[in-house]
């Protein structure tokens, strides 16, 4: 057996991580964009751990918005739990009438850029934090985006539109610029998909 197929072979053998059992769930808060239950576990061990808190939310998408020049459009926004403006991946939750991840992630280009594409490509997803989030965030690449109508007018999403070329997007991750750990790992992802990751040169 080769060192990868052993190294799969002991990630699909989870016999002896079993599942906790849930003896009783309580909802503490059910909001339209958040849910908070709080439930009462046992291990397999018999160790109660209660309570402990899941959050559930909807699943989320973010857009890598590539053009035909080889540049990407990243955006700007107030993002008030640090209190910071935070540059991020165009994106936004999957909503219950959207038919698929590639759907939510047109719509949600759509709305808060005013790009849209003809050609999308669907990398996969991610778990925000599986320890405490019940949702996965999903990872589309749109490629030959063009600018194609006005945003929405949201009071209360107001967002600065950037195009710049995908290495420099890249540098300003590898600086830590772009602090969404859910946006640098899926930009990191689609554009090694794409064959685009192409790391600048350290500086001397």
């Amino acid at each position: 057996m080769s060192s990868k197929d052993d190294i799969n072979s002991q990630l699909s053998d989870t016999a002896d991580l079993p599942p906790w059992r849930t003896t009783s769930s309580t909802r503490l808060v059910h909001d339209r964009w958040l849910k908070v239950r709080a439930d009462n576990c046992v291990t397999a061990e018999g160790v109660e751990i209660a309570p402990y808190y899941v959050l559930e939310y909807p699943d989320w998408v973010g857009i890598i918005a590539l053009d035909a020049e080889d540049h990407i459009y990243l955006v700007q926004q107030y993002r008030h739990g640090l209190g910071v403006v935070a540059l991020e991946l165009p994106g936004g939750a999957v909503d219950a009438n959207d038919a698929s991840p590639v759907e939510a992630a047109a719509r949600e280009l759509r709305e808060e850029t005013g790009l849209s594409s003809t050609e999308w490509d669907y990398v996969g997803k991610l778990a925000p934090n599986p320890a405490t989030h019940n949702n996965h965030s999903h990872i589309v690449i749109a490629r030959n985006v063009e600018l194609a109508s006005r945003p929405a007018d949201d009071p209360t999403e107001r967002i600065r539109l950037i195009r710049m070329p995908i290495r420099q997007a890249i540098q300003l991750v590898l600086e830590g610029k772009m602090i969404q750990v859910i946006h640098v790992a899926a930009l990191t992802l689609a554009l090694h998909k794409a064959g685009k990751w192409d790391v600048p040169k350290p500086k001397p």
